[in-house]
């Protein structure tokens, strides 16, 4: 454990052992995005069953997820069987957050027993203890997983992976809340280079260096902060690590998505009043130049404000907006979290013209009759009103990407079958900027939607809970790009589908798809099982097909993952 960690680590225990005097009421931490409660309010919101759930900001308190399912509760009789069943789990997972005990908890350390450990009708813990000054949570974590591909251009890599971790979480005097996580990891069996494939399809293993670049088998992460929350969530201050998701896209977000980087360091302001949502954060993330020397800093600034549900439960607004900078110390013009961040762009004086990187996100999400939501987003990368609508390659300075879909709950009235369809289209150069130092990214993965630019995707996602435990999905995507090339001379040609390459954008007008033209078509099928509270295991498989349609040439992938989990 490197010296940092280990002193973030003490700083928690101290925490816990010193801290009291006030009685708690509340649980003030955030709930990992990755956690299947949001799934399921979703759900809720969408089938009218709750009020004043935003699924575009996301996590939110453990305080807030627990109010939710109480209003759930009290709506019993207008839910499915299987989602009875998982909100009786729910009730089990956030029984202290709800009910302010531990009737449905066992404590490992505590109370050891070996029915203990397999028990399937109480949340299991290391260790928990509350009383009326405090309250604690100690988790354990093991995770092992295989990952395998056999096709044309993968090869065939064959990856084991191990991972063990611990958790700690509480809050105190009813407004403070913390939260740490690590882990590390060794590489079970694979050689260095499966180790990169690994790392291709997992945002945590490629923004680990020792892991990527310097061969070594083992890895580590971790995620902690500190978090203070008023009483009626109408405020809260959170410092630290975690995973964030921003914008109203089902299956991935054009503005922010927790899916495709790992999470970052930031300090973030939430805002909640009735049916206005406001959320604003500084955050220290990391670059690489254009020859791939890291950065000395690089910062992303990011806000958003929601409005709704309005006319009736009809509708939401949403306007986010965000900006980069880096090489530079800490600019306290971006520091003010009612700031329109490009007019603090232009007044903050900084060495360089349109050095930094500035994006605009607007969206609506309608609700027209309950089991349908429907979503549509704008990012807006560049906008220069003097050249938008000409014909000439100055108009390349407006680039934008825009995103539509729908959720249907109930398809094809079937109880529990959920059926997504999203569109996403992206212009040439969007997340790019002239000096790569302030694209889109954080440790050059896209800090937005996964698909390249110069691009557009038709995705349809089938999810069915065969159970309150065992989960069935299917996802097909049919996706275009227009690739960057070199001609027969032997110069790049930049069409903008790199979003690690901004230089040149101005040169020839932009052409949607110019470049060499790839078709991928991408099938996962995905099984989830819970066959005891708290053990997870996880089959997916996918096939992937490449089609260079101008060369005449296919390319197929078929790749496995097999992941069983335990999280108590």
């Amino acid at each position: 454990m490197s010296k940092k960690k280990y002193c973030f680590f003490v700083f928690f225990i101290i925490s816990i052992l010193f801290l009291s005097g006030s009685k708690i009421y509340s649980q003030v931490e955030l709930v990992p995005p990755s956690n299947r409660i949001y799934d399921f309010l979703e759900r809720m919101y969408i089938n009218k069953v709750i009020n004043n759930y935003s699924p575009s900001m996301i996590p939110i308190s453990r305080r807030e997820i627990a109010g939710f399912l109480k209003e759930i509760e009290n709506k019993r009789t207008n839910i499915s069987s299987t989602d009875k069943k998982l909100l009786d789990d729910f009730n089990i997972e956030f029984e202290y957050d709800i009910n302010r005990t531990l009737k449905k908890s066992v404590s490992l350390f505590s109370d050891f027993k070996i029915s203990n450990i397999f028990t399937n009708k109480k949340q299991k813990y290391l260790y928990a203890m509350a009383d009326s000054s405090s309250a604690f949570f100690w988790d354990g974590i093991g995770e092992l997983r295989y990952n395998g591909a056999d096709g044309d251009s993968l090869g065939k890599p064959h990856v084991l992976l191990g991972q063990l971790g611990t958790r700690l979480r509480g809050t105190l005097f009813n407004s403070v809340g913390y939260y740490f996580r690590l882990s590390n990891g060794v590489r079970l069996g694979g050689t260095d280079k499966d180790a990169l494939f690994a790392a291709s399809f997992d945002p945590q293993l490629a923004s680990t260096r020792k892991f990527i670049s310097e061969g070594s088998k083992t890895y580590d992460n971790f995620e902690g902060y500190l978090r203070y929350a008023t009483s009626a969530d109408w405020l809260g201050l959170t410092i630290g690590r975690e995973a964030l998701n921003m914008g109203p896209g089902y299956l991935d977000n054009l503005f922010l998505s927790n899916k495709n980087v790992a999470p970052f360091d930031f300090l973030k302001l939430d805002l909640h009043y009735k049916k206005i949502r406001y959320s604003f954060f500084h955050s220290s993330i990391v670059g690489s130049d254009t020859a791939g020397v890291q950065l000395s800093s690089k910062y992303l600034v990011f806000h958003r404000v929601e409005i709704g549900p309005m006319f009736s439960g009809f509708m939401k607004l949403g306007f986010s907006e965000m900006l980069l900078y880096s090489n530079t110390p800490i600019n306290f013009a971006f520091l003010n979290p009612f700031a329109f961040l490009t007019s603090a762009d232009l007044n903050a004086e900084l060495p360089g013209k349109d050095a930094n990187n500035a994006l605009i996100g607007i969206d609506a999400q309608f609700f027209p009759v309950k089991k349908l939501s429907l979503q549509g987003s704008l990012l807006i990368d560049d906008l220069d009103f003097e050249t938008l609508g000409k014909s000439n390659a100055a108009s390349n300075t407006n680039k934008f990407a825009f995103q539509g879909g729908l959720s249907w709950q109930d398809a094809f009235m079937l109880k529990n079958l959920n059926l997504i369809y999203e569109f996403t289209h992206i212009e040439p150069f969007v997340y790019t900027h002239r000096l790569n130092k302030n694209s889109y990214t954080h440790w050059n993965l896209p800090l937005g939607h996964a698909l390249n630019p110069n691009s557009d995707e038709h995705a349809f996602n089938l999810s069915y809970n065969l159970g309150s435990r065992l989960n069935v999905n299917l996802m097909y995507q049919l996706q275009r790009t227009g690739l960057n090339y070199f001609d027969s001379t032997g110069n790049f040609i930049n069409v903008g589908s790199s979003i690690l390459r901004g230089e040149n954008d101005v040169v020839v007008k932009n052409e949607f798809l110019r470049g060499i033209r790839l078709n991928r078509n991408i099938i996962t099928a995905e099984l989830t099982w819970q066959p005891i509270l708290q053990y997870f295991l996880t089959v997916r498989y996918q096939n992937r097909s490449y089609d260079y349609t101008e060369q005449n040439r296919t390319l197929s992938d078929n790749i496995f993952w097999g992941i069983f989990r335990i999280d108590y």
